[in-house]
């Protein structure tokens, strides 16, 4: 019966490489250091490329100081706060939003012309110039509305340029407009820069993707959690190009902070215009009209008492007027309201309305209209913040509708007590002369004009004044300016090439570990089976089947040699006459070890016999070029004699041979044959030796039928070829007593300092040899390798 492999069989022995072996893997490590120096030489060279060929980022900054709106002076805003209709902490998050926002972006790009790119062709790569470098500049005359992103070479010479590709070029004069895909531009040159005559490539790219790269590629964040300072920063290939960005940036931010602070004044400035040029016109026909009637009625004055009435009654008009004047106002603003209803624009508040809670409620209306400007650059209409002001823009126009009505409703009053002051004046000044009347009734009508012209100029000045007293809420701390190179850092990039040139082989010693399922350290055997190791064996290169005579003295003659004296010491107590060979499977070098048993046997006058029991696939009969006609099948089917299938082999005296005759169709039932236990007592008692080798009792139950003729069963492993699962195959064998006596042998191994260890007895570093760590070399002189096959052996994969 055969025993195949299952998981369970690991339960009788300690798993191989159960815990990782530091000692182990440096001496691999060692016998590789060769790979390791070509791997850091080559990952430095590496290094040195790329830092050859990769432009330096340098990172901007530029500091700027966000003050609160009452550091701006404005007090309308701390009063928005003590109503909590805004939060101070909100204020610096805000404004960097803004900075950060795709509009002012926009702006910049479009300032500056950042969607023309320019570059210098080289032999590996083309790398971008800008600003004072760059040899020519760019003017766009009419850009194409519907241009998509393009570009061109050009070629410079001393009085003229081509563009297009060699074969196609054109020629054109600096200064002259010219037709392209993007529009029509025009080329200067730049005469303190040199030609260069690899050329340059221009790239005409989409605004938009400029937009958000450059929007992308700010940074803005605070410098202390509880202050007011932010950095504006960004990283870029060309430091000219991101100073220029980041100081544009400052500049349109600054721009739009004051021209949100501007509305309310450059509306209230129209506002009054508009009534000043009205006033202006009524002014006018009214001191004609005082002219011509003098002029006509020949009326240079009038007399005391009508000068009396008069100032009684320019009083009162003047009263009246004022009343008349802040009803006007109320009802223009309340005009102004009702049609702008729905939008977010600022209401004129310098009119002269002297009523607090109007002035108030039109301040905070303007001061949230402002910031619902303001988020619009950062939000959408669905952002809760947004949908809050809009809510608090709504209640507020409301509210200030609703003043403006009581206050009409006040004024309106205050004109009827005037107007009954005013109609006893009336009534004095009716009963003078009518020609005095009407005189008096014109110069009252002149000055009242006058009198409102005059505070209507009195307002637009003020509002003037406040227009140009308007200042930003922020100071620029430092102007930007170049940090430094922040990548590539040449330290950073030559120690990660270092530890990449270092982990390159060891990965590859750790996958080729992992990955390894053979048997490759003596190690692996001891930790995983209780079963004897009785000898090792190096691997032969020579195609000789018998690798050991009387005059031999190479190592695996010795080894052979050795393993004869090792059968000799475990036959302390019985002798050891007849050993069983097997293995797990085909291509272990069962049969080799046979035969060169055999021959170290023979070369000390022991007369032995092999038999040839694998009778599914013999091997010896060819090895030996015996002819294998008559064997052992032969002798359990038919009546012959077991003297007739004993052969000699040629050239040793004191070996022989049983081949295994025709393959039988039933190899199993031959071997329980009655005969087949005459055979193994016959042999014992003419044979001092008897050596059987039997099929691979991984495969078929040959050699467990076979094992009660034998005093001892070798069992051949072989190394880096015999899987590691064959360890507790083995260890299953011995613990169930299918097989006693039980001893390995290790074949073909290779003397590969490629891993540093190996099967050097209990040595490490000399390559898995019998002795204890010292090789082969003490027997016959190593032949020294070359670098190049010392370098390759490492990780070759033929066989050594």
């Amino acid at each position: 019966m055969s025993y195949p492999i299952n998981p369970s069989e690991n339960e009788f022995a300690i798993p191989a490489g159960s815990q990782f072996d530091v000692k182990k893997f440096i001496y691999k490590i060692i016998g590789v250091l060769p790979w390791f120096i070509v791997s850091i030489v080559l990952c430095i060279i590496a290094s040195k490329i790329y830092l050859r060929y990769t432009m330096p980022v340098s990172k901007i900054s530029a500091f700027l100081l966000i003050k609160s709106q009452e550091d701006g002076g404005n007090s309308e805003y701390k009063t928005l706060k003590e109503m909590g209709l805004v939060t101070q902490n909100n204020d610096v998050q805000n404004e960097m939003d803004i900075i950060r926002s795709y509009a002012l972006m926009r702006k910049v790009v479009d300032s500056l012309h950042l969607n023309v790119n320019i570059y210098k062709e080289g032999r590996v790569t083309a790398s971008p110039i800008y600003g004072e470098k760059s040899p020519f500049s760019i003017k766009v005359v009419e850009p194409n509305p519907g241009a998509t992103p393009s570009g061109f070479k050009i070629a410079l010479r001393e009085n003229d340029f081509l563009v297009g590709d060699k074969g196609s070029e054109k020629r054109y004069a600096y200064g002259q407009v010219f037709e392209t895909d993007f529009g029509k531009i025009s080329i200067e040159r730049n005469p303190n820069l040199k030609l260069d005559p690899n050329g340059f490539r221009v790239f005409f790219s989409d605004k938009e993707g400029e937009t958000k790269k450059y929007k992308n590629a700010i940074d803005v964040r605070l410098t202390h959690d509880m202050g007011g300072i932010i950095e504006i920063s960004m990283a870029d290939e060309i430091p000219e190009r991101a100073i220029m960005i980041v100081n544009k940036l400052i500049d349109v931010y600054n721009n739009a902070g004051l021209d949100d602070k501007n509305v309310a004044s450059i509306r209230t400035i129209k506002f009054l215009n508009d009534r000043i040029d009205t006033v202006a016109r009524e002014l006018n026909a009214v001191e004609l009209s005082s002219a011509r009637f003098k002029s006509s009625n020949k009326i240079n004055s009038i007399s005391a008492e009508a000068t009396s009435y008069l100032g009684q009654a320019v009083t009162v008009d003047n009263k009246k007027a004022d009343q008349m004047a802040q009803i006007r106002v109320l009802e223009s603003l309340e005009n102004y309201i009702t049609a702008s209803r729905g939008s977010n624009d600022a209401i004129p508040s310098s009119l002269g309305i002297g009523e607090p809670t109007l002035i108030s409620l039109i301040t905070t209306h303007n001061t949230l209209t402002q910031e619902r400007q303001r988020m619009a650059l950062k939000s959408t209409d669905s952002d809760p913040l947004v949908a809050n002001l809009n809510s608090q823009i709504r209640d507020i126009r409301e509210n200030i509708i609703s003043n403006i009505k009581a206050l009409k409703g006040g004024y309106n009053s205050n004109l009827n007590q005037v107007q009954n002051t005013y109609g006893n004046i009336e009534s004095k000044i009716s009963g003078l002369p009518t020609k005095e009347k009407q005189l008096v009734n014109l110069s009252r009508q002149v000055n009242l004009k006058e009198s409102l012209y005059l505070y209507l100029l009195q307002k637009k000045e003020e509002s003037q004044l406040s227009l140009a007293s308007n200042i930003n809420n922020t100071r620029l701390v430092d102007s930007a300016f170049n940090t430094g190179v922040i990548r590539p850092v040449a330290s950073q990039i030559q120690l990660f090439a270092l530890l990449i040139g270092l982990a390159i082989p060891t990965l590859i010693l750790v996958l080729r570990d992992f990955f390894n399922n053979k048997i490759s350290d003596r190690k692996e055997i001891e930790e995983g089976t209780t079963v004897p190791i009785l000898g090792e064996l190096s691997y032969e290169k020579n195609k000789k089947n018998i690798v050991i005579d009387n005059k031999s003295r190479t190592p695996i003659s010795e080894q052979f040699r050795l393993i004869r004296t090792n059968i000799q010491y475990m036959g302390a107590e019985k002798s050891v006459k007849t050993i069983l060979l097997s293995s797990f499977m085909s291509g272990e070098g069962k049969s080799f070890v046979s035969l060169n048993l055999a021959s170290s046997m023979g070369i000390t006058g022991a007369k032995t016999v092999i038999l040839e029991f694998d009778l599914r696939k013999p091997k010896l009969s060819k090895y030996l070029n015996v002819p294998g006609e008559y064997g052992i099948s032969n002798y359990i089917i038919k009546d012959i004699p077991v003297e007739d299938i004993i052969k000699k082999v040629p050239g040793h005296e004191h070996i022989h041979v049983i081949s295994s005759g025709p393959i039988p169709p039933n190899p199993a039932e031959l071997l329980l044959s009655p005969k087949t236990e005459y055979l193994m007592k016959y042999l014992r008692e003419n044979f001092d030796v008897i050596i059987i080798d039997t099929a691979p009792v991984g495969l078929v139950t040959d050699a467990l039928l076979l094992e009660k003729y034998a005093d001892l069963t070798m069992f051949i492993v072989r190394h880096k070829y015999s899987s590691k699962a064959v360890i507790p195959f083995v260890e299953k064998l011995n613990r169930e007593k299918k097989i006693k006596s039980l001893a390995l042998v290790v074949n073909g191994i290779k003397n590969d300092t490629s891993f540093g260890y190996g099967y050097g007895g209990y040595g490490y570093g000399y390559g898995y040899g019998y002795g204890y760590g010292y090789g082969y070399g003490y027997y016959v002189q190593d032949k020294k390798k070359g670098f190049l096959e010392n370098l390759l052996g490492g990780f070759s994969k033929k066989d050594a």
